[in-house]
């Protein structure tokens, strides 16, 4: 790896090290971008160039990847090492063997080459295993209000859309930058960023429907069957992209471009069809739900905006989804046809949104800024009220202040009434300050509104453990993991209220469930094998453990012998 002009340290990698990182200074004058080269036979070779000025070198030139935040490169966590190390090598013969790449990222095969489209089962099984890799890796944030949130806004649009009723599953992504994108089988991811710059509910809807065509009229799918060999390397890559972000969002665009990028001259004239073909039903979806269509040009418009004035290029949006004169022209002559219709933002929205503000950092500085953020919105009356109040008491609460976020949330219930977003903060203020049974208290009152409400469930069952009451958690939990079963956190709280009840077999199966939400099929088992030596679950119990067990063991063994097959 080479730096011009001279950095402090000039680098070239002939071979993957387990982690690689690189600085340069001063670091504003510095581009770093990732370059693909690959030949269709083997000893295909992989180089890493960096190009400064915006400017690639050496005989990667005429391939280049998106540039990454200047002056530093992080390939990926030495956690994730391990598990995408063998994507990067297998990159080295995609070309002549394209579905050996997909089997040593611990991907289901992608089938014969020769068939016309991936199966919808495959492409479900493809992205799972993508979001598992994403939960272990923490990338994907564990927040049940907003993500339930997500996926009820989401449904209710894709209700009116063609082929309604696709399975459909979104998740949040903590990270400021303004970002979007569909996952085989019916997975979006959506980075706070998005939601918090989005000036409008309608705006926001204006993305997610995009995204939500993309899915309805399985884009991805048709990418990967149109040609294997280079789909092949862009799966892969959405696997390394998903790693590296544990560790460096940044990182994660540059990953995700190698991809990209062997496929660009490709799938360039199907990627604008697919673009028009999702705008198309996103904006039909805007019109049936009701939104302000208008706001889809508002937001691509001010993305468009923002890549002209940084100088690192187009946001994270218009990498993956180019916005082109042509583009945006038929959008434009579609909204004319299209009555005008006025959409006020919902309580939901606004409460969201705040939250995300609220919580964008967690260090001393970012939550004093956001507080006295909140507090200037609400003195000069540019925010609603309810959702300044709502902020300013999140960011209280989270600098450790029981007082003044009570304070402030009595000022948002004045204004929202008993929202489940409300009283779950307060539920939480309470739990935070020390207080177990008066979390339970405010949470039982607002369970018995939302009975279902997974937020709600979670707060009430850390006061139960907290409180000590170890066996009531546990039942509270069994019956919500009935409802939730897909729900890690609900399975570990599980594990705690059990262990705590003194039921260590209990607490072993409430663990390996945990363990194989998050793809630790390994630890999973272990935590069944567990159960079965602490002796102690009854025959009926026993059964189904001795059920689980070979259920995972035969998984286990499937995903080895497809690696052995490489």
């Amino acid at each position: 790896m080479r730096m011009l002009p001279r950095a402090t340290a000039t680098r070239w990698v002939t071979a993957l090290s387990a982690m690689s990182t690189m600085w340069a200074w001063p670091a504003a004058s510095k581009w770093v971008r990732v370059c693909f080269m690959g030949r269709l036979r083997p000893g295909t070779i992989i180089t890493m160039r960096c190009a400064a000025g915006g400017r690639a070198m050496g005989p990667a030139a005429a391939r280049r990847g998106s540039a990454l935040s200047p002056g530093f490169l992080s390939l990926f966590s030495m956690a994730a090492f391990r598990r995408a190390a063998a994507v990067l090598v297998a990159a080295a013969v995609a070309f002549a063997q394209p579905v050996a790449l997909a089997q040593s990222a611990n991907l289901p095969r992608l089938g014969d080459a020769g068939a016309e489209e991936l199966s919808p089962t495959m492409e479900r099984r493809i992205g799972e295993q993508i979001v598992r890799d994403m939960h272990r890796e923490r990338v994907i944030a564990d927040d049940a209000e907003v993500t339930d949130w997500l996926n009820a806004f989401a449904a209710r649009l894709a209700s009116t859309a063609p082929a309604a009723g696709y399975s459909l599953e979104l998740f949040l992504i903590r990270d400021g930058t303004l970002n979007a994108f569909a996952l085989p089988g019916g997975f979006i991811g959506v980075h706070s960023g998005l939601i918090v710059a989005a000036q409008s509910e309608s705006e926001l809807a204006s993305v997610i429907a995009h995204e939500i065509g993309h899915v309805t009229q399985r884009h991805i799918a048709r990418m990967l069957a149109r040609d294997r060999q280079a789909s092949v390397v862009m799966l892969a890559s959405l696997v390394l992209a998903a790693l590296a972000a544990s560790s460096n969002p940044q990182a994660a665009l540059g990953v995700a471009s190698l991809g990209s990028t062997v496929a660009q001259q490709q799938m360039l004239g199907f990627s604008r069809e697919a673009e028009r073909e999702a705008d198309r039903i996103g904006l039909d979806m805007l019109r049936e739900g009701g939104y302000d269509a208008n706001g889809m040009v508002a937001i691509l418009g001010r993305l468009q905006q923002a890549g002209r004035l940084y100088e690192n290029g187009a946001p994270d949006y218009l990498r993956s989804h180019p916005v082109t004169s042509e583009r945006m022209a038929d959008i434009q002559n579609r909204l004319r046809e299209t009555r005008y219709r006025q959409h006020a933002d919902s309580i939901d929205f606004l409460l969201v949104q705040a939250k995300l503000r609220a919580l964008a950092g967690s260090d001393v500085d970012t939550l004093a800024r956001a507080a006295a953020t909140f507090e200037r919105q609400l003195r000069k009356r540019t925010i609603d009220e309810a959702a300044g109040w709502f902020g300013l008491a999140t960011v209280r609460n989270a600098q450790r202040d029981p007082v003044r976020a009570r304070e402030a949330l009595a000022e948002a219930r004045k204004r929202a009434g008993a929202h489940p977003m409300i009283e779950r903060l307060a539920a939480q203020i309470a739990l935070d300050a020390g207080q177990p049974v008066r979390a339970r208290e405010l949470a039982d009152a607002a369970l018995a509104q939302q009975p279902s409400n997974r937020a709600l469930i979670r707060v009430k069952a850390q006061a139960l453990i907290a409180a000590r009451e170890h066996r009531a958690a546990a039942d509270m939990l069994g019956k919500a993991v009935e409802i939730h079963a897909s729900d890690a956190t609900l399975w570990r709280l599980l594990a705690d209220a059990w262990n705590g009840a003194g039921e260590p077999a209990r607490a072993h199966r409430a663990s390996a469930e945990h363990f194989a939400l998050l793809g630790g099929l390994p630890a999973a088992i272990d935590q069944l094998r567990r159960a079965r030596q602490a002796g102690t679950l009854d025959f009926y119990t026993g059964s189904q453990v001795d059920a689980r067990l070979r259920e995972l063991e035969r998984e286990y063994l499937r995903e080895r012998e497809e690696r052995e097959r490489r």
